[in-house]
C-alpha cells in the first residue's frame, strides 16, 4: 500500500490511558505530512522530470543512431567514390598507355616507309641519272657522228644522190 499525505492526514490512533500526548503526535503528524507532502511532490515532479529527460535521451539516442549511420553511410559513400576515383584513373592511364603504344606504332611504321620511300626515291634518282648520262653519251655520239668527216661524205654523197635523180 502506498502512503500518501492525506493518509497521514487522515490516520486516527487509538487513545490509550498511559499513551503519546495527543496534540504533539497531532502537531507531529501535521508536520510529518506537510513534510511527507514536499517530498511527495518532489518525487512526482522529479518523476515528470526523468520521464522528460529520459525520452530527450531517447530523441538524442535516436538522433545519435541516425547520425552514427549517416556517418557510416558517408564514409561508404566516400570509400566507394574513392574506390571509383582510382579505377577510374588506372583506367585512364592504361587507355592513356594503350594510345602512346599505339602512336609509337604508327611512328614506327612511318619511320619505315619513309625509309623505304627514301631508298626508292635514291634508286630513281640514280637511274634517272644514269638515263641522262646514257642520253648524254648518245648524243655525244650522234653529235661526234654528225661532225665526223665520214657524216660529211655520206652527206655529199646523199646530196649528189638527190640532185641526181
Amino acid at each position: 500500500m502506498t502512503l500518501t499525505p492525506v493518509d497521514i492526514r487522515n490516520q486516527r490512533f487509538k487513545k490509550t490511558w498511559r499513551g503519546y500526548s495527543e496534540s504533539e503526535v497531532n502537531r507531529f503528524l501535521v508536520t510529518l505530512a506537510e513534510e511527507y507532502e514536499k517530498l511527495y511532490r518532489d518525487n512526482v515532479e522529479l518523476k515528470e522530470n526523468l520521464k522528460k529527460k529520459e525520452f530527450e535521451l531517447s530523441k538524442y539516442q535516436k538522433l545519435e543512431e541516425t547520425l552514427q549511420q549517416s556517418i557510416v553511410l558517408a564514409q561508404k559513400a566516400a570509400e566507394e567514390v574513392v574506390a571509383n576515383a582510382h579505377r577510374e584513373a588506372e583506367s585512364i592511364k592504361e587507355n592513356a598507355r594503350h594510345r602512346i603504344a599505339e602512336m609509337f606504332d604508327v611512328y614506327e611504321d612511318i619511320l619505315k616507309r619513309l625509309g623505304v620511300f627514301r631508298v626508292e626515291i635514291r634508286l630513281m634518282l640514280l637511274s634517272q641519272v644514269e638515263l641522262l648520262e646514257q642520253s648524254g653519251k648518245r648524243l655525244d655520239d650522234i653529235a661526234d657522228f654528225f661532225y665526223s668527216r665520214d657524216m660529211k661524205e655520206v652527206l655529199d654523197k646523199l646530196s649528189r644522190a638527190e640532185e641526181g635523180k
